[in-house]
């Protein structure tokens, strides 16, 4: 009898440490996911560069005006990868994203990312590089692979700054 109390006892114990615990791993895992699915402080598309801080001036090209990002927030790509981050204006309005990453540590997780959030990209292979291309209504977004080298490109281009030609 005094061992059926003690395995009541323990299970009770059980069930008073494991649902706080349960609930706190819940609310990490969820947290982490959020984090990488892009929901982080984001600027807005087409949002004017007098809006935006720490950033440094790189280059003009093509009437677009490019600024390095000094501070990366670490969340999407950047909470899975150390990344290099670029930001282009056209027209004095955020229009286009570069992210560099020299040395992915798993290109598959930097693709997984952009397809949980973007859907199936078209794909091609074209001079050593892996080409994925997606878009909708108000994105074109293009990732560039070298699975030798493990050096990735993305570029996401604000659809209504696009030049019509």
């Amino acid at each position: 009898m005094k061992e059926d109390f003690g395995l009541k006892e323990e299970t009770g114990l059980k069930k008073t440490l494991c649902a706080p615990l349960a609930l706190m791993m819940f609310l990490l895992v969820a947290s982490g996911a959020a984090a990488q699915s892009g929901e982080c402080n984001a600027i807005p598309w087409g949002e004017p560069l007098s809006a935006l801080e720490q950033l440094e001036y790189s280059h003009t090209g093509d009437g677009i005006r490019y600024y390095r990002v000094t501070k990366v927030e670490a969340c999407g790509i950047s909470k899975i990868e150390d990344t290099r981050v670029t930001y282009g204006f056209r027209d004095n309005r955020l229009y286009t994203t570069i992210v560099e990453i020299d040395k992915a540590k798993d290109v598959k997780d930097v693709i997984a990312l952009l397809m949980d959030e973007y859907g199936l990209p078209t794909h091609k292979k074209e001079d050593g590089w892996d080409n994925y291309q997606w878009e909708n209504e108000t994105l074109k977004i293009k990732l560039k692979s070298q699975y030798l080298t493990d050096r990735i490109k993305i570029g996401m281009y604000y659809k209504p700054l696009i030049p019509k030609d």
